[in-house]
């Protein structure tokens, strides 16, 4: 007798979809504990900081509690990284999911 296809085939594809989401989740436990809004920097101040040291930015953002820049480091590499909206502090640098850096302590 025949297994069922049905349910085989629906394990197929949550297992497929669970593969294609994990680069999705890389981030998924970042939190700045940056505190109320009012007390964040600008997040264009974040940008001017980044261009000084050399980076290329192709977008910026508020994820979580953390300031969220895609772009390029002064060593080439295209990345997402993280910041604290406070201090503006690098905590977690994501090249293609592959963590570059963390801070200590995140």
């Amino acid at each position: 007798m025949k297994p069922p296809l049905k349910p085989l085939l629906s394990a197929a594809l949550f297992a497929a979809g669970l593969s294609f989401a994990t680069p999705a989740l890389a981030d998924g436990k970042v939190t700045c504990r940056s505190g109320p809004k009012p007390q964040w920097q600008d997040i264009k101040q974040l940008e001017a900081k980044l261009l000084r040291e050399g980076w290329t930015i192709r977008k910026s953002k508020i994820a979580r509690d953390c300031y969220e820049v895609y772009g390029k480091t002064p060593e080439g590499d295209n990345v997402e990284s993280f910041h604290h909206p406070v201090t503006l502090q690098k905590i977690l640098v994501l090249k293609r999911g592959r963590e570059l850096f963390r801070a200590a302590g995140y």
